[in-house]
């Protein structure tokens, strides 16, 4: 016996793989895309293995590592959440407190961050403006649980 298979379609059949090729090349084209599109982290704000968490602009505007603002500090050292709450407080000696009075960390002028414990969390670099350097250590470090 001869067995064969005979096409019921007709001739058109001969393009299906190659469409099927096209579909899956523009399908991993457009992903390289939006993954090429997205923004590394940026800023000035450093965890100890100098990665960025986030950035303290010279106006007190404080940044995640992607520029969306989390929050601000002012020059007399008050720290506010993106919703303009005070949440913290700054003080010229370096210690940063929460909304309670209670001591979270301290920094020094060189941007040097330690929490309660006296351990190094991380760096900010601010020029040694110590208010703008507790702000961002508020926002940054401890309001995403870091700094305990």
């Amino acid at each position: 016996m001869n067995w064969s298979v005979r096409r019921v379609a007709g001739n058109g059949g001969g393009l299906a793989p190659f469409i099927g090729m096209a579909v899956i090349f523009v399908f991993f084209m457009s992903t390289i895309v939006v993954f090429a599109q997205q923004k590394s982290p940026q800023g000035n704000v450093l965890n100890l293995y100098g990665a960025p968490v986030g950035a303290v602009l010279p106006d007190g505007k404080i940044t995640n590592p992607y520029g969306t603002s989390i929050g601000s500090v002012d020059s007399q050292g008050n720290i506010f959440n993106v919703s303009k709450m005070v949440i913290g407080k700054v003080d010229a000696g370096g210690n940063v407190t929460n909304q309670s009075g209670t001591l979270l960390c301290t920094v020094d002028a060189q941007g040097n961050v330690y929490n309660v414990n006296g351990t190094k969390i991380g760096l900010v670099n601010a020029g040694g403006n110590i208010f703008l350097i507790g702000g961002a250590a508020r926002l940054i470090f401890y309001m995403q649980g870091r700094g305990k």
